[in-house]
C-alpha cells in the first residue's frame, strides 16, 4: 500500500508541515481487524458517489454530512457500513481520543436504521435493517454526525497554523470508490490546502477560497486512502485542546507514589488492625475467674467470667466425666474432625453397640487391610443423638458392613454427623455460637471482601493509578478469610471442660505402664482408647499396654475387636503390632468416611489512518 505522505514525493514546502502532522496525528501501530463482507469479496458493490462536508466550529467541533450513493449489485445486503478511528497513539503514555455523537442516517429508497458498535480504538456504524437483507442496486444515504477532537490547534501542538489534517478514507474501505469529494468549512479564512490519494502525489482537485477548502478524487481502489489538510490562522480554534487519555499499563495502574503508597498502607494497616481486633475479641475464650482451671461453680452459684488465660495443663487421670470422645475431640480443636467420628465408632464398639473384625492377618500387607463392622442387637435408646445417627448411617438396615464399602458412599453422611456434633457441643453451652456456623460466616465475609477488593483493583487499574489501594483491600480479604478459623470462642464452662480434657490428654501422652492406675480385671486400654483416637495418639496408647503384656502383666482382652490369629488368650501376643494395626484402622476409617461420592462433586469493522492525519475510516456493505 502506497503512503500518500511519503515525504520524498511531496513538495519541499510541505516537508516541515508533514513532519509536524505526523507527530501530532501519530501512526496507528497495528491495523484494526475488519472482516470483509461477502458482497465485497464478490467485487460487485461500488461507491458511486462519496460527498462529505465538514463544518468546523470555533471550539474545534466538526459537524459532518456524508452523502453516499452505493451500488449493491445483485447480491442482497442490509446496507452500507462505515468505520472510524476513535483512539490513536499520541505518545508513549497517552492516546488521542475522537468522540462521535448524534449519528443519524436517512434514505428515501432503503432502510436507514443506525446500529453503533464501539470497540477498543474504533466505532462501526451499520446502516440498514439488521433483520432484513434485501438491498440491491443503487441507493442513496445521508449520514450526519458530530466529532470532537479532530482539529489540531497551533497552540496545543506548536504549529504555525491551526489545521484539520484528516485521513478521510482509510485503508479499510473494501469496495472501489468513485467521485469522492470532501469540503471543509471553518470559522476563518483557509490559508492552505493539500490532498493526497492512493498512489498519486495529489488528489484530482484541490482548491480553497474564503473559509472553504475543496478536495476531489475521481476514483479510489479498495484499500487506497485519501488524506486532506486544511489550514487556518493560528488561534482560529482557540481552546480546542486534543482529547488525551492515559494509556493503561501495569506501571501506571499500580504506580508506587507517595500518595498511592500512603493510601494503600493506611487501608492495609488500619483495616488489618480492625480485622485482627474484632477477630480477637470475637474469638476470645472465657473462663471462670478465681477458680482453678477445670473447675466450675456449683450449680446455681454465680461467678465472675473473664478472658481465658492460657497455661500448662494439670495432669488428669480420667476423662471429663460424662462426656464422650467425639464431644471432647470437637471441644479441643473446635472442629468435628473425621477423627472424632472414628473415635465414636471405637467408643460404640467398646461400649457394646458394635464390634470390629479385621479380615486380614496382622502380618499381611497394609494395602490389603480391611475391617468389618458388626452391629449388635442392643437398643440405641440410651445413645446420644449423633451416636444413634452414626449407627443408622453406617449400617442402613444391615447388620454388617465392610469399612472399604463405605468409601465414596459415606461422605454425605459424614457431613451431617459433623453438623450434629457441632450442634451437640453448642447446645451444651461450650461455645458462644456454633463453631461451624461462625467460621463459615467470617470466611464468607472474608471472601466478599476479597471479591470487592478484586473488583476495586480492576476499576482503579483501568481508570486511575491507585490500584494499590484495591490490592490492600484484597489482602484484607485474605487475612480475614485465613483468620476465620479463630472465630469460635469457648464459654467459661467450655474452657473448664477443655482444661480437664487437656489434662487427660497429657496423661495419655506421658504415662508409662507402671504409672497406670487400674485394677485387676479392668479393661483400661479399651476404656481410654477412643479418647486416644480423638487426640491422635492411638499408637502411643496401644504401645504402653503392649509393653506391659511383654513384661508378663496379665491384661484383659478386648471382646469388641477380633482378627485372624487373635484366638482367646492370644490377643496381647500381637501387642507389638497392635498400635500400628489400630492406626491403620483409624486411617482407613477417616479416608473411607470422607471420600467424595462419585458424581457429587456479520463482520467486524475497523478503522485505520494514513498520511499522518487524525482519524482514518473504512466502509463497505454488510
Amino acid at each position: 500500500m502506497s503512503d500518500p505522505t511519503d515525504r520524498s514525493r511531496r513538495p519541499a514546502a510541505r516537508r516541515t508541515l508533514t513532519r509536524a502532522a505526523l507527530a501530532l496525528g501519530g501512526v496507528l501501530g497495528a491495523a484494526l481487524a475488519l472482516a470483509v463482507p461477502a458482497a465485497a469479496e464478490d467485487g460487485v458493490d461500488t461507491v458511486v458517489r462519496y460527498s462529505q462536508t465538514i463544518e468546523l466550529a470555533a471550539d474545534g467541533t466538526a459537524d459532518v454530512v456524508l452523502d453516499l450513493d452505493m451500488d449493491f449489485g445483485e447480491s442482497p445486503n442490509h446496507g452500507p457500513y462505515l468505520t472510524y478511528v476513535v483512539k490513536q497513539r499520541h505518545d508513549d503514555t497517552q492516546d488521542r481520543i475522537y468522540r462521535f455523537r448524534d449519528v443519524r442516517a436517512t434514505s428515501e429508497t432503503a432502510a436507514a436504521d443506525v446500529h453503533l458498535e464501539e470497540n477498543e480504538g474504533w466505532v462501526e456504524i451499520r446502516i440498514g435493517d439488521e433483520d432484513s437483507k434485501d438491498v440491491t442496486g443503487v441507493h442513496s444515504y445521508r449520514v450526519t454526525y458530530t466529532v470532537e477532537g479532530w482539529v489540531n490547534a497551533a497552540g496545543a501542538f506548536d504549529l504555525r497554523a491551526d489545521e484539520l489534517y484528516l485521513n478521510v478514507i482509510g485503508d479499510h474501505w473494501v469496495v472501489p470508490m468513485n467521485d469522492v469529494s470532501v469540503q471543509v468549512t471553518g470559522p476563518a479564512e483557509v490559508t492552505g490546502a493539500e490532498c493526497f490519494a492512493g498512489s498519486q502525489e495529489e488528489c484530482t482537485t484541490v482548491a480553497h477560497e474564503g473559509t472553504t477548502a475543496s478536495f476531489e478524487q475521481a476514483t479510489l481502489s479498495p484499500g487506497e486512502q485519501l488524506t486532506v489538510l486544511a489550514q487556518f490562522p493560528a488561534g482560529t480554534f482557540a481552546g480546542a485542546e486534543p482529547i488525551l487519555q492515559d494509556r493503561w499499563s501495569p506501571g501506571r495502574a499500580f504506580a508506587l507514589t507517595p500518595g498511592t503508597s500512603s493510601a494503600a498502607a493506611a487501608v492495609a494497616l488500619g483495616g488489618g488492625l480492625l480485622v485482627v481486633t474484632r477477630m480477637r475479641r470475637r474469638g476470645q475464650d472465657e473462663q471462670h475467674l478465681g477458680l482453678t482451671p477445670g473447675l466450675m461453680p456449683a450449680e446455681g452459684q454465680e461467678h465472675a467470667v473473664g478472658a481465658r488465660r492460657h497455661g500448662s495443663p494439670t495432669v488428669r487421670f480420667t476423662p471429663p466425666e460424662g462426656f464422650r470422645p467425639g464431644q471432647i475431640g470437637t471441644l479441643v480443636d473446635e472442629r468435628a474432625d473425621p477423627h472424632d467420628v472414628t473415635a465414636t465408632i471405637i467408643d460404640l464398639a467398646v461400649r457394646g453397640w458394635l464390634s470390629i473384625e479385621r479380615t486380614t492377618a496382622p502380618d499381611d500387607s497394609d494395602e490389603d487391610d480391611d475391617w468389618v463392622l458388626h452391629r449388635s442387637d442392643r437398643s440405641p435408646d440410651q445413645l446420644l443423638g449423633y451416636e444413634r445417627a452414626l449407627l443408622d448411617e453406617l449400617f442402613e438396615g444391615r447388620t454388617s458392613v465392610r469399612l472399604s464399602e463405605l468409601r465414596t458412599t459415606f461422605s454425605g453422611s459424614m457431613t451431617s454427623l459433623q453438623t450434629a456434633l457441632y450442634e451437640d457441643v453448642t447446645e451444651r453451652g461450650w461455645f458462644r455460637g456454633n463453631p461451624q456456623t461462625l467460621r463459615n460466616r467470617w470466611a464468607g465475609r472474608g471472601i466478599l471482601l476479597f471479591v470487592a477488593g478484586v473488583a476495586l483493583t480492576v476499576v482503579l487499574a483501568i481508570w486511575t493509578s491507585w490500584a494499590l489501594v484495591g490490592v490492600a483491600v484484597v489482602v484484607l480479604g485474605v487475612v480475614l478469610t485465613s483468620m476465620s478459623g479463630t472465630a469460635p470462642a469457648r464459654t467459661a464452662d467450655g474452657s473448664a471442660i477443655l482444661a480437664q480434657a487437656e489434662g487427660f490428654r497429657l496423661y495419655l501422652e506421658t504415662a508409662e505402664g507402671d504409672q497406670l492406675r487400674f485394677e485387676e480385671g479392668e479393661d483400661l486400654f479399651s476404656r481410654y482408647l477412643p479418647y486416644a483416637v480423638a487426640f491422635g495418639i492411638t499408637e502411643r496408647w496401644a504401645q504402653v499396654f503392649a509393653d506391659l503384656a511383654a513384661q508378663g502383666r496379665a491384661m484383659v482382652e478386648p471382646a469388641w475387636y477380633t482378627a485372624p490369629g487373635y484366638a482367646h488368650g492370644a490377643f496381647w501376643a500381637h501387642g507389638a503390632t497392635l498400635g500400628h494395626e489400630l492406626s491403620s484402622f483409624t486411617s482407613l476409617a477417616d479416608t473411607s468416611l470422607t471420600a467424595p461420592t462419585p458424581g457429587s462433586s456479520g463482520s467486524s469493522g475497523g478503522g485505520g489512518f494514513s498520511g499522518g492525519g487524525v482519524g482514518g475510516g473504512g466502509g463497505g456493505s454488510w
